[in-house]
C-alpha cells in the first residue's frame, strides 16, 4: 500500500495566488526599507491613502516657515510701513452703460487719442473728409467720456466703525498654530465666511496678524442690508436658525433695545458707539448672527479647468470690498 495515498492534494491555483501573495509583501517590505521619506496619507473621514511627491511636503513646509515668520514680525513690530495710519482716497473708472468697473490703464490711450484728434482737426481745414473724421472722432471721444464716470473711493479701513472680513485661503495642516488661534478668536473658522467685527485697536491688530488669509473692508449699509436679508442665520440655544422673522430678533435683543432687522442694520453699521454699553451690545448682536457662509467669486470650474487664479488680493480693501461681497452673495 503506498503510504502517499493519505495525503490531500493542494490545487495548483492556490499554490499560485499564495506565490504571488509571498512576493507582494517581499516587494513592499523592500519599498518600504530603500524610501526615505512616507509619502502616504491617511485621511480619517474618507479612508483614502493619498501619496504626496517629496517636492510638495518640501514646499508645505516652506510655507509654514514663512507663515510662521512674518507672525512673528508683525506681532513684535507691526505692519511698519505695510499699512497706513491715514485714510487712503483713490479713484475707480464705472462705466455707466455696461455697468461695471473699467481699468485705468485705457485711460491715458483714450485721452492721447483725444489731444492727437484735436490736432488733426485744427490742422487741416481746407479739406472736408478729414473734417468729417475728425468731427466724428470727437463725437465718439465724448460719447465714452459720458459714459464713463471717476469715483473716489477709500482704499483702507482707517476712520470706520465696522468691517466685515471673510476667510478666503484654507487653513490647512501647514497653517501655524498662531494663525488658527487668531482666525478662531474672530470666529472665521471655514471658507467663505464673512463676520462683522468692530475696527478698533485690538481688532486691526489682529487682522494685520492674519491679513494673507482674509478679505475685509467696510460695508455700506446696504450691504449690510442685503447680507442679513439673504443670507442671515442666528444663533438660536447653540442652533443654527434662519432669520426670517422678527420675532427671534425681539425674544433674543429685546432687551438691548432691538426689535427688528433694520435695528440689527443700524447697529452693525454704527459699531455700537463709542460707549462701553454700546460696544457690549454690538458684541452681543456679532455673538447672535452667525457667520455668514458667501459662495466663492471664481467657481472651481473656472480655477481648475479654465486655469483662472485669484491672485494677491487680500488684505485692506476699504469701501472697494461692497464689489467683493455682491459678487460673493
Amino acid at each position: 500500500m503506498n503510504p502517499n495515498t493519505d495525503l490531500q492534494l493542494v490545487p495548483e491555483t492556490l499554490l499560485k495566488k499564495r506565490h504571488d501573495l509571498e512576493n507582494l509583501q517581499a516587494q513592499r517590505a523592500a519599498s518600504s526599507l530603500t524610501r526615505s521619506i512616507s509619502r502616504k496619507r491617511i485621511s480619517n473621514k474618507s479612508k483614502t491613502v493619498k501619496i504626496v511627491k517629496p517636492e510638495t511636503i518640501l514646499i508645505q513646509s516652506r510655507h509654514r516657515k514663512n507663515a510662521a515668520k512674518r507672525y512673528n514680525r508683525v506681532s513684535k513690530k507691526g505692519m511698519q510701513k505695510r499699512a497706513s495710519d491715514k485714510s487712503v482716497v483713490k479713484t475707480k473708472v464705472w462705466d455707466s452703460v455696461r455697468n461695471e468697473e473699467v481699468d485705468e490703464k485705457d485711460l491715458p490711450e483714450e485721452t492721447k487719442t483725444k489731444e492727437a484728434n484735436e490736432e488733426d482737426g485744427d490742422g487741416d481745414e481746407d479739406m472736408d473728409v478729414n473734417k468729417e473724421e475728425s468731427s466724428a472722432k470727437k463725437e465718439d471721444n465724448n460719447e465714452q467720456q459720458q459714459q464713463l464716470h471717476k469715483i473716489p473711493y477709500k482704499a483702507n479701513s482707517i476712520g470706520a466703525t465696522t468691517v466685515f472680513a471673510i476667510l478666503i485661503r484654507p487653513t490647512i495642516h501647514t497653517t501655524p498654530k498662531p494663525v488658527k488661534k487668531t482666525l478662531s478668536s474672530l470666529r472665521l473658522r471655514r471658507m467663505q465666511e464673512g463676520v462683522f467685527l468692530p475696527y478698533n485697536s485690538a481688532t486691526r491688530k489682529m487682522l494685520h496678524l492674519v491679513e494673507p488669509y482674509v478679505l475685509y473692508g467696510i460695508p455700506s449699509s446696504e450691504t449690510i442690508s442685503d447680507l442679513v436679508r439673504r443670507r442671515g442665520f442666528c444663533r438660536v440655544d447653540g442652533k443654527r436658525v434662519p432669520l426670517a422673522d422678527n420675532n427671534v430678533i425681539e425674544r433674543e435683543l429685546g432687551e438691548s433695545g432691538l426689535i427688528c432687522v433694520e435695528d440689527l442694520v443700524h447697529m452693525i453699521g454704527t459699531g455700537g458707539g463709542e460707549g462701553k454699553e454700546e460696544a457690549a451690545t454690538f458684541s452681543k448682536v456679532s455673538k447672535f448672527l452667525w457667520p455668514f457662509r458667501l459662495t466663492a467669486a471664481k467657481s472651481k470650474f473656472q480655477r481648475k479647468t479654465l486655469d483662472i487664479k485669484d491672485g494677491k488680493l487680500y488684505g485692506d480693501q476699504g469701501e472697494a470690498m461692497n464689489g467683493y461681497i455682491r459678487e460673493m452673495l
